[in-house]
């Protein structure tokens, strides 16, 4: 089977997600919501709420074919055919390296990870990395979102939302940075399989009222909370996707929405999770290939390892599974940082991601072919004169232009010897030296006095 699916694969599992949502349903409860998909269609069998093709379709026809994030100095557009990359988001410890200590992470995390994004270059939204342990839980998704918002320019991804509160608490918090018609992705995650019991569908129409960026983010694991096959968990997570794209579109038409995909595995030995394995780039792709079926932006994963350490398995693991998203066309890669499978993260996988993901970028550009690029006239002129090409203006021309991918940990030094003196330094010492560099230098653009002023009086209001 191609990993990247073919038509007639899309209009298979296009239609098994119309069939598990017409004929088995969704378990949902909020009565809102429920007299809302009833209202346009919709009927309800054995407890769920069946969703017709018919209302699929039209949902589907509302949603824009680009999605636009902003933060205060940068936008970038999802759909456009760019690739845009973020960390991912919500670790719980700080792994600080090269000396492998493991600890809680704390509200200063949130500034120095997200100062540590801001500066690099490949990185090009941030979500808040940390859930701050030094905060209570009532004010962990407003504390993760006020620490980001004030140590980037770049775009932000809202952190993980669990309440209708949350929502308005967070969208007051941009209309004071951002203004009064924010650009930020708020995720909001069906349980699967097919649960949208609960808080989450007025989760979801929270977003909509506010005409936020909306990314539905079910999260299935293979075997387990879906099919062992992985077609089968990929017609799930579709159809969990189109639900949660039917709710938000009937209640706000023409609501931006990023098509969303976290499929997982597991170690069905233990029922741990593996974030290695090559299944998570090939059903990453997959989900690309459906998005973009849908005329949608698609945001997936992409770095993703196993193990606990920041290695050599690590290394192509992450790899392998950013690259084949990469070359599916996604419009948006997360996972920069992601440790443990998402439970810790440092500084130096930080910056070793972002060299990972230079090199998906350069990969993905592949090279022009054309006469100034052929250098027929370049290679008669030396081969008539020095037989040597770095005098050439041709060669500085495309040197600059980024012929040649160069990234932060190249090893500077010359031949075995120079590197076996300067004591053997390897990627996660030279990648954690880099980040102490970049923090030491990097300043980020402060938040005017009227607006810090007013973010921290709103903090101290929610915790009285």
């Amino acid at each position: 089977m191609d990993i990247f699916l073919n038509e007639d694969h899309l209009q298979k599992i296009h239609s098994a997600s119309l069939n598990i949502l017409g004929n088995i349903g969704i378990i949902i409860d909020n009565p809102s919501a429920k007299e809302m998909l009833l209202d346009q269609g919709a009927n309800e069998k054995n407890g769920r709420i069946c969703i017709t093709s018919d209302i699929i379709e039209s949902a589907i026809s509302k949603c824009p074919s680009t999605v636009i994030l902003t933060g205060r100095k940068h936008e970038i557009q999802l759909g456009s055919g760019d690739l845009h990359i973020h960390n991912m988001g919500g670790a719980r410890d700080v792994l600080e390296l090269p000396e492998g200590e493991l600890r809680p992470a704390l509200s200063t995390d949130l500034d120095i990870s997200t100062r540590l994004l801001d500066a690099l270059e490949n990185i090009t939204s941030i979500t808040p990395l940390y859930t701050p342990r030094d905060v209570p839980g009532s004010l962990m998704a407003i504390t993760m979102f006020d620490r980001t918002l004030r140590n980037t320019v770049k775009p932000i991804n809202g952190p993980g939302v669990t309440t209708a509160v949350e929502v308005k608490i967070l969208f007051e918090m941009m209309q004071i940075v951002l203004g009064d018609c924010p650009k930020v992705s708020i995720g909001v995650s069906p349980v699967s399989p097919l649960n949208f019991s609960g808080d989450i569908p007025e989760v979801m129409l929270e977003v909509a009222r506010h005409k936020l960026p909306f990314g539905p983010l079910p999260c299935p694991s293979v075997g387990a909370t879906s099919p062992m096959s992985l077609a089968g968990s990929i017609a799930l997570q579709n159809a969990e996707n189109l639900a949660s794209i039917a709710l938000v579109q009937t209640y706000r038409p023409g609501l931006p929405v990023v098509y969303c995909g976290r499929l997982s595995v597991l170690n069905m030995h233990n029922l741990s999770p593996i974030w290695g394995n090559p299944e998570i780039g090939i059903m990453s792709a997959a989900t690309v290939k459906l998005g973009h079926y849908y005329g949608l932006p698609v945001n997936v994963y992409g770095l993703s390892a196993s193990g606990f350490a920041c290695d050599i398995q690590s290394g192509y693991e992450r790899a392998f599974n950013a690259l084949v998203p990469a070359l599916a066309g996604a419009d948006e890669l997360s996972g920069v940082g992601e440790m443990a499978g998402g439970i810790y993260s440092s500084n130096a996988q930080i910056v070793i991601d972002n060299d990972i993901m230079g090199m998906v970028q350069r990969i993905k550009r592949g090279f022009v072919v054309d006469d100034e690029s052929l250098a027929v006239d370049v290679i008669s002129k030396v081969m008539d004169t020095t037989r040597n090409f770095l005098k050439e203006s041709h060669t500085r021309k495309f040197l600059r232009a980024g012929e040649i991918w160069q990234g932060k940990l190249a090893t500077k030094e010359i031949g075995w010897e120079s590197w076996n003196m300067a004591g053997s330094p390897d990627a996660v010492k030279r990648a954690s030296d880099i980040a102490i560099d970049i923090l030491s230098t990097h300043e980020v653009l402060p938040l005017p006095e009227d607006q810090t002023k007013e973010l921290d009086r709103l903090i101290e209001r929610l915790k009285s």
